[in-house]
């Protein structure tokens, strides 16, 4: 009897386990990543929003301030939107027109654009 009742307490956390939590996801949400160089500081932020079942609206809001000589400049911001489709099969977002993917981490608490870590705050 004890030994049927760890055997299926087994199987249970087996299947628990099991398929990926991403495939029903909503990854809308802010997204942020702070960057620096000896000639600059970036702050990122990108805004997810969902639209329809695989399809999101991104806005990447971006402050940075270049660094002359030692001095840090004035803060100067960008802005840009776009659109992206979830891919099931590659569990990807994709943009085709400049051709970002942007991939997300298993817990959904963070996701990478071009090699770059962005954390989820919201």
């Amino acid at each position: 009897m004890k030994a049927s009742i760890i055997y299926f307490l087994a199987i249970s956390f087996l299947f628990a386990g099991c398929g990926n939590s991403q495939t029903n996801s909503d990854f809308s949400g802010s997204y942020v990543n702070k960057a620096q160089s000896e000639y600059s500081i970036a702050f990122d932020t990108l805004i997810l929003s969902k639209k329809s079942e695989l399809s999101y609206e991104i806005e990447r809001k971006t402050g940075f301030q270049k660094i002359r000589n030692g001095s840090i400049m004035a803060k100067e911001f960008k802005s840009e939107r776009w659109s992206a489709q979830w891919n099931k099969d590659k569990m990807v977002l994709s943009e085709t027109e400049l051709g970002r993917q942007i991939t997300f981490s298993e817990d959904g608490k963070s996701l990478s654009l071009k090699g770059t870590e962005y954390l989820k705050i919201k």
